[in-house]
Formats: C-alpha cells, structure tokens, sequence
C-alpha cells in the first residue's frame, strides 16, 4: 500500500547521484505517487540529479527544488556539519569548481575505503570495477553497506557501520572538509539559501551552535524525520527569534532500514512553504 506524504514540500531527499537508492527520475515518480507538491533533491556534494529531476518533474506539476548537502567542518571535529543549500543554480561556478574538488577528494577517499575492506576479508572487486567504469558516481559509505550485505558479508546495513565504516573501526577514512563559511559562501554565490540540516543530530549541539551561530545562516531544517517534538519546538524558536527560515524534509535515501516510507513523511505544509517562500524574496532568493 502506498503512503500518502503528510507533508506539502520535502526538501531534504537523496538520489543516485549521491548515496540514495533511486535515480532522479525515480524519485520525482514517486513523490508523484504519494502526493508531494514540492520535492527537493538535496544530494551529498552533487547537483548531478537536477537537470533530469526538474524535466521529470515538470509533466507531473511537482515544483522542484535544485538543491544541495554540503558535508562541513573543521580541524578537530569528528562529524560533520551539514549544509543545506536550496534553490541553488546548478550551473553556478563557484559551486561547480567546489563541487568538482569535492568529487576528486570523495574518489580517492572511496578507494582508500575498498583497500582496507579488502584487508578485512572481503571480495570488493565487483563494486570497484563498477566504481571505476563509472567516476562520476559518489561512492559513500551507504553503497559499501548496502553492498557487503547484498554479498552476506554481514547481517544489516548497520553493522556495516558499526564494524568496519565508524570511526575508529578498520576500513574508517575520515573526510576532506569544507569549513561551514565557505559552505554558506558558496551557496549564497550559486543565488541560493544556506540551511543548517538536521540540528537535532547534532551530538555536541551547544558546542556546535556557539560556533556557528553568528555566521550568515539563512535558516534551520526544523521539520526533520528524526527531530522530536522538544527539538521542534527549540529550533522553531531560533528561526523565529532570528527571523530565518523555517525549513523541513526526510532525507529520503531509500527504502531500506529507517528511510523505508519516509519521503513525504517530514516537511513543510503548504502555508509553510509560502513563508518561506516570503522569507527567500526577502533575500532576494526567487522561486517560480
């Protein structure tokens, strides 16, 4: 039985083009199926699945929201802090030359992953060759996860995870980061809004947020999948203190394991896309 979205726009959700399941044009047909009005595709430091999206979407009335999820940090820090950039121009340059130098470290980064999980034991050969006959993918950690356990190599997705990919474990490769600033920078120059994604899982959120709080923040995702109602609540009372913009989606990545029947599941009603919609006119950031 299909799952009707709950929600007006969700514009968090992941394709191919990064660690999601479906393709672009799989992803808007489904939004379609269940009822979305709005879908934003947010991949991990990709715009590759827009064009095709934006073109599927349009025959169907979705509105499509080109957007981004870039992964920040800095020197110290274990996790990353994840950028949302929405209503970005995909063509944009200064997001195109990150996007690129992102892809080449993400590359290298990957088959560094596959070397120490061959030391574990196990046969890579048939995702690496797929990787390699293909350098534009994104390979993350999901793919590997989902790959050792399609071979049996191990039970679940987490365990993946929590033997081999976390920190600490044997086939862990930490990533390159981009520091918040240039994260927002970059955003704001491709014409679009930097959100800060999914706050509520943030472990160290009061370190964190005295960090980042006085950098040039356009909002937070405060309708998240896995944000309680007391996460809600707090985040809602910064955006609105602030006068930022309320934003909100699943993180949609497919359905296995807690992403199954989450797209349209978190986001933002249809009055609430209108306010934010006010709020991006505000700052000059339009959307037809």
């Amino acid at each position: 039985m299909t799952v009707r979205s709950r929600v007006y726009a969700d514009l968090h959700t992941h394709s191919t083009a990064s660690d999601g399941m479906l393709t672009p044009v799989q992803l808007v047909e489904k939004a379609d199926a269940i009822g979305l009005k709005v879908l934003g595709i947010t991949d991990h430091d990709s715009i590759d699945g827009v064009k095709s999206a934006q073109i599927a979407a349009g025959p169907k009335g979705i509105r499509l929201v080109p957007g981004i999820e870039l992964s920040c940090g800095w020197e110290g820090r274990d996790s990353s802090v994840h950028v949302l950039g929405l209503f970005v121009n995909p063509e944009a340059p200064k997001l195109v030359e990150l996007l690129e130098t992102q892809k080449q470290s993400r590359f290298a980064r990957a088959h560094k992953i596959l070397s120490l999980l061959s030391q574990q034991g196990f046969d890579m050969t048939e995702l690496a060759e797929d990787f390699n006959t293909s350098p534009e993918k994104v390979l993350g950690r999901p793919h590997l996860a989902r790959y050792l356990v399609a071979k049996g190599y191990i039970k679940d997705f987490q365990e993946a995870f929590d033997r081999f990919l976390l920190r600490g474990r044997p086939a862990y490769v930490p990533k390159d980061h981009v520091e918040p600033e240039t994260g927002i920078e970059i955003i704001h120059s491709a014409g679009g809004v930097a959100i800060l994604a999914h706050p509520g899982l943030i472990p160290d959120w009061d370190r964190v947020w005295e960090k980042i709080r006085n950098m040039p923040w356009d909002g937070i995702e405060t309708f998240y999948a896995e944000h309680s109602n007391s996460d809600i609540r707090k985040f809602k009372a910064i955006v609105e203190a602030r006068n930022w913009i309320a934003s909100g989606g699943s993180d949609y990545h497919g359905d296995y394991g807690k992403h199954v029947d989450r797209l349209g599941q978190a986001g933002l009603s249809e009055e609430q896309f209108a306010t934010m919609l006010e709020r991006c006119a505000a700052r000059g950031v339009s959307f037809s």
